[in-house]
């Protein structure tokens, strides 16, 4: 394994980050909160809680940062501004990144223990299951998207 894994991780990590972007500059801040369609967490309560995963998960974890994860607020703070959940998503994001600029061959395939404590065989393993994670709560927000327009009445 070698860099190239921190490579594509960017890469796809930005291919989902700019829709989830537009997406998230196309809602109203009434659709962010919106739990319409019986969805159980709203596009911003999923943006909240992944922006908190990869300030955690990349931040915290490879980039030694300060920043300390109080998951509970991620599912339980509602009514945060738009402008104030994507700021805090991109600089997550920017984190991310800069997480997977610093890594080499020698750490991706090195063992890795994550901030809680759960064993990887590797850095790259860790890296993709946290590619992964993230790719799920895409598809979530992608869904409740959908749920939230379809509830919405349309004009006549």
């Amino acid at each position: 394994m070698s860099d190239v894994l921190a490579r594509a991780a960017m890469k796809e990590l930005d291919a989902y980050a700019r829709p989830y972007l537009e997406l998230l500059e196309s809602l109203s801040e009434d659709e962010l909160w919106s739990t319409a369609g019986n969805i159980p967490n709203s596009i911003g309560t999923l943006t909240r809680h992944l922006t908190g995963n990869l300030n955690h998960y990349f931040g915290t974890a490879i980039l030694k940062t300060n920043y300390v994860r109080t998951r509970d607020v991620e599912f339980s703070e509602r009514g945060t501004s738009k402008a104030r959940v994507i700021s805090d998503f991109r600089e997550a994001l920017k984190a991310t990144e800069q997480a997977l600029q610093s890594l080499d061959e020698t750490m991706i395939s090195q063992p890795f223990t994550s901030p809680e404590g759960s064993q990887y065989d590797t850095l790259g393993e860790y890296i993709i299951h946290m590619a992964m994670h993230f790719t799920m709560h895409y598809g979530q927000v992608d869904y409740a998207q959908f749920s939230i327009r379809a509830t919405k009445p349309s004009a006549s």
